[in-house]
C-alpha cells in the first residue's frame, strides 16, 4: 500500500457522457485509477497518469507565499474544460494525490517517490501537480527507482531559480530539489546534467551561480538570453544539451514568467519567459521522445487573478501530451 495516497476524486471534473471525441473535453473523457488496486497490469501503448502533491511545505520553508498545497485542485478545474485532442488511443488517467498535512517533507517527498515508480511499472508517464517545487526531488527520486544505479536521467527545469541551495542546515525545501538530486549523483559517481532554461540573475545570488560554474553537467540559459536569441538558437542549446541523452525529466516552475502571465505563484516575477515561446520550446523538448515524466509547480490559488496561472499550466499540459502521445513506447 502506498502512504499519503489518496485515489482519485471525481469531483474536480464536470463528469458527461461524452460518445463523440469530437466534441468532447478532457473532464468528459478522464478515467480514474487507484494505484492500490493490485489487479492492475501494466498497460499497453502511450497512456499518462495525472497525480496531485499537495504540499508546499517547501514554500513556507523557504519563506515564499504559501498557497501551492492546492495547485493540483485548481490546474485540473481548468484542465478539465481544454478539448480532447487524442483520439481514443491514448488515455490520461487521474489516479489521487499524495497528501499528509501533519508528515514531513522528506516523508512526502518518498510517498511521491513510491507513487511514481508504481505508474512507471505500470508503463504510465507521469504528470506531477505540485506543490511547491519540493515536488520536483520527490518525481525525480521515483523516476530513478525505476532504472539502473549507471543509467543516466538528465533534467530540464523551466524556472527563474537554479533551486541548487545546500540544505544541510535548513533540510530540505522548494530550494533545495536540484542539489538534492545533484548529491544523490555524487554519491553514485554519476554527473548530474541538467539544463536550467529561464533563469533570473537578480533571482539568484552569487553563490549559485558559482557552484553551476564548477559543476560539470549543469548548463543554463537566462530569461535575457531566451529573449535575444530566439526560438532556432535556444532550439540548438537544447539539441545540444539532450544530444546524449536518452531519458529526460522535465520540471516546470510557473514563477518562470511575468507577473501579467502567472500572478498566482508562491515568489512573483517581474521579468519572465514569453508563454508563447515557452510552449514552442516544451512542444520542441517533447518532440525528442525522451521526456519520461514531467510536473507543473508553484501555482498558488489564493494569489491566482481569474485562475490565470492554473489556466496557463493546463494549456501547457495539453500542448505536451498533444506531442508526447505521438511517440508510441
Amino acid at each position: 500500500m502506498l502512504e499519503d495516497y489518496y485515489p482519485s476524486n471525481t469531483s474536480y471534473y464536470h463528469r458527461a457522457i461524452e460518445d463523440d471525441l469530437y466534441t468532447a473535453k478532457w473532464g468528459m473523457v478522464m478515467t480514474f485509477l487507484d494505484l492500490n488496486d493490485d489487479s492492475l497490469t501494466p498497460f499497453k501503448g502511450r497512456h499518462f497518469a495525472i497525480i496531485g502533491f499537495k504540499s508546499d511545505k517547501g514554500v513556507y520553508i523557504n519563506n515564499g507565499r504559501v498557497g501551492a498545497v492546492e495547485g493540483s485542485q485548481s490546474i485540473r478545474s481548468q484542465l478539465a474544460k481544454l478539448p480532447w485532442h487524442l483520439g481514443n488511443k491514448v488515455m490520461v488517467y487521474d489516479v489521487g494525490d499524495i497528501d499528509g498535512p501533519n508528515r514531513s517533507l522528506e516523508q512526502l517527498q518518498m510517498s511521491l517517490s513510491k507513487a511514481i515508480k508504481r505508474m512507471c511499472d505500470l508503463n504510465l508517464t507521469p504528470i506531477v501537480l505540485g506543490g511547491g517545487h519540493e515536488t520536483a526531488y520527490g518525481h525525480y527520486h521515483g523516476l530513478r527507482q525505476t532504472l539502473d544505479i549507471n543509467d543516466e536521467l538528465a533534467v530540464v527545469n523551466m524556472d527563474a531559480h537554479f533551486d541548487l541551495r545546500p540544505y544541510n542546515h535548513t533540510g530540505p525545501n522548494s530550494g533545495t530539489g536540484f542539489r538534492q538530486m545533484f548529491d544523490d549523483a555524487l554519491l553514485d559517481n554519476r554527473v548530474f546534467n541538467y539544463l536550467a532554461l529561464g533563469i533570473q540573475e537578480h533571482n539568484n545570488n552569487l553563490f549559485l551561480f558559482d557552484f553551476v560554474a564548477k559543476s560539470k553537467g549543469i548548463r543554463f540559459l537566462t530569461g535575457q538570453d531566451i529573449y535575444k536569441m530566439g526560438y532556432q538558437q535556444v532550439c540548438q542549446k537544447i539539441d545540444d544539451f539532450l544530444e546524449n541523452q536518452s531519458r529526460v525529466y522535465l520540471t516546470i516552475d510557473m514563477d518562470c514568467f511575468a507577473v501579467g502571465s502567472a500572478p498566482g505563484v508562491s515568489a512573483i516575477q517581474s521579468l519572465g519567459l514569453d508563454p508563447n515561446l515557452a510552449v514552442l520550446l516544451l512542444q520542441y523538448i517533447a518532440a525528442s521522445g525522451k521526456i519520461v515524466g514531467f510536473d507543473i509547480v508553484e501555482v498558488s490559488p489564493p494569489h491566482d487573478i481569474d485562475k490565470h496561472t492554473a489556466n496557463l499550466a493546463a494549456t501547457f499540459i495539453f500542448y505536451l501530451v498533444q506531442i508526447m502521445a505521438q511517440q508510441h513506447s
